[in-house]
Order: structure tokens, then sequence, then C-alpha cells
């Protein structure tokens, strides 16, 4: 029922612009009438317009719809010009040359003989170049029609995009705040059991950074710099648990002050490397960080608890997840017998 409906558009549009170009050719026409300018005249000029019209626009614009079938016009603009350029005057040329027969021979009484005369041929070569001018311009009207709906598509899906995108990435940030706060609050209950003063410490170091998480978490991204001295704070916090079973080195080369990360991507990708190593002044755990090349690595020993498994965490799937929605860059993750390595792109 659509498509009928649509169809019956086009016709009617189709309909009225033929009309519309009849008239203006007749008005064009009438105006070196001169002295013979009269009704029959106008209603004959007219007449033989929409004959133009109508036998060229009509005939044109079935001829567009196969060749939009065929060729799209923003994907293959270069074939669909060709065969539209080549197409147009193999139909143009002979349906201009049959209705100037039938108004020479039989409205304007002219001897068939006479069709092909030398004065005759400019003249048919006059109608040719006219028709072939308003099918140019009827291919560039198809063309802008298509190129206009295409654009008012893509704005709309990616709107649509961009929308789904930016609650996806707000969903992901929110799961931050719980994450984080649970795994501090449990690094906090096993100080209290095992070093009260620096339990006491902690509190305090963690109400600083806690402070940094609600600051950064809204953020779609943040500098690197601001990244890596939120990890030294944050390295230094697991330290006063961890003591002598954890070490840690940071960048040394400068860091260009535009770069920026995913917020709060190193906390959590810290957090799983204490999670998830064995972490003891017998197997004391390292963790690099380190600049390669366009990536901001993150590397620990391989020193995996066997309870967890396989797991790699919420942490690590998180920043994956929201790396993909700011960048068609992917993280990269590495290892082997001796170390774990994630890389973020540095934005």
């Amino acid at each position: 029922m659509k498509d009928h409906r649509n169809s019956f558009a086009e016709l009617k549009s189709g309909t009225l612009m033929c009309f519309k170009i009849s008239m203006v050719f007749t008005i064009l026409f009438c105006a070196f009438l001169g002295h013979d300018l009269n009704i029959e005249n106008v209603l004959l000029t007219f007449g033989i317009s929409c004959l133009y019209s109508f036998g060229l626009g009509f005939g044109n614009g079935f001829i567009n719809v196969l060749l939009d079938k065929k060729w799209d016009w923003l994907e293959q603009t270069n074939l669909r010009v060709y065969y539209g350029i080549l197409i147009t005057i193999l139909y143009t040329v002979p349906v201009v040359l049959g209705i100037n027969y039938v108004v020479c021979v039989f409205v304007q009484h002219l001897p068939p003989n006479q069709f092909f005369s030398e004065r005759m041929i400019w003249a048919h070569l006059f109608y040719v170049i006219l028709s072939l001018g308003v099918s140019t311009f009827m291919q560039a009207r198809s063309f802008m029609v298509k190129w206009k709906q295409a654009s008012k598509f893509e704005v709309t899906q990616q709107k649509i995009i961009a929308g789904t995108a930016n609650a996806k990435f707000e969903s992901l940030k929110n799961q931050i705040d719980p994450h984080f706060l649970f795994n501090s609050l449990n690094v906090l209950s096993s100080l209290i059991e095992e070093n009260p003063d620096n339990a006491q410490r902690f509190t305090t170091s963690l109400s600083k950074i806690y402070r940094y998480v609600l600051e950064q978490k809204d953020k779609e991204l943040v500098s690197v710099e601001d990244e890596l001295s939120f990890a030294k704070t944050y390295m230094n916090l697991l330290k006063m648990r961890f003591e002598n079973s954890l070490f840690y080195e940071l960048p040394t080369t400068n860091i260009n002050p535009d770069a920026k990360v995913v917020p709060l991507s190193l906390q959590l990708l810290l957090e799983n490397t204490v999670k998830h190593n064995i972490v003891s002044e017998q197997k004391p755990l390292h963790i690099r960080i380190f600049v390669e090349g366009d990536y901001l690595a993150i590397q620990n020993d391989f020193q995996k608890k066997e309870v967890l498994q396989d797991r790699q965490g919420v942490g690590l799937q998180n920043i994956v997840n929201r790396y993909s929605i700011v960048t068609n860059r992917k993280v990269l993750i590495e290892q082997n017998e001796e170390n774990f390595t994630v890389k973020i792109p540095i934005l």
C-alpha cells in the first residue's frame, strides 16, 4: 500500500513538473510569434511543448528510476553519471526526432522528403540540444533530491548512534563509582586488621582519591598527566597495605600535555593487577607504567592467582567498552609467561 502511495506521489510530482516546463516553453516561444500571436497558435505551441515535456520528462524519469536502482548516486557516482549521460542521449535524440517528424509532417504538413533538409537539420539540432539541456537539469535535480534524502538519513542515523553511545557511555561510567568504593573498602578492611596506623593514613588518602574519582568520572577524557598523578597517589595507597610486596615504576619521559585517556582507566587496571595476581614478600609484584608509541602501557609480572582462573574482572572490560565508544582504536592486551600488559590508546 505504501509503495502504491509513493508511486502515485511520484507520478503526480512528475506530471506537475512536465506541465510547468510546458508552460515555460509556451511562454518563451509565444514571445516570438509576433503578429501570429493568437489563441489557436498559443494552444498549438502549448500542445507541442507538452509533447516534448511529457515525452522526454516521463521517459527520462523512468530511465532515472532504473539507473538509480542499478547505480547509487552517492556510492557509485561516476558510473551513475557516465551511464546517465549515455542512456539519456540514446533516448533523447530519437524521441526528439520522432516528435519533430510528427509536428512537421502531421501538424505543419511538411513533405516527408524535406524532413532531413539542411534547414531542418539545424532545427533538429536546436531541439536536440534544448532537450538535452532540460534532461541534464532533470538529472541534476534527481541527484540533489537523492543527496538531500541521504543527508537527512545520515544525520538521523548519527543522532541515533550518538544518543545510544552516550547512554551506553554514561552507564559504563556509572559502574566505576560503586566498583571503586567496594574494592577500596575491602582494602581498608584488611588494613584495619593488619596495620591500624596505616589504616588511618589510608582513610585520609582514600578521601582525596575518592574526590578525584567523583570529579573525573563524568568526563569523557582526561589528560595523561592527571591520570599518572592520580595513579601515583593510588599506588602509594596500595603500598600502605602491601609494603615491600609491591613495587611500581612510572614514565620518566615528558608527556604531551594535550594527550588524553579515558578517565580512571589506570586506577581500574592497577586495581586489576593486585586483584588477579599474587602479591607477597616471597613473590613481590612489579608494576610498570610506560609510554609506547601512541599507547600508554600498564605491565605487571604474570603471577596469576589460580583461584580466579581466567577472569579478567569488571575493570578491564569496562575500559575496553568505553574506548570502543570514543575511538576506533583498540585496547591491546598482551600476555606471555612473564608479563601481562594492557595498552590503552593515547588520544
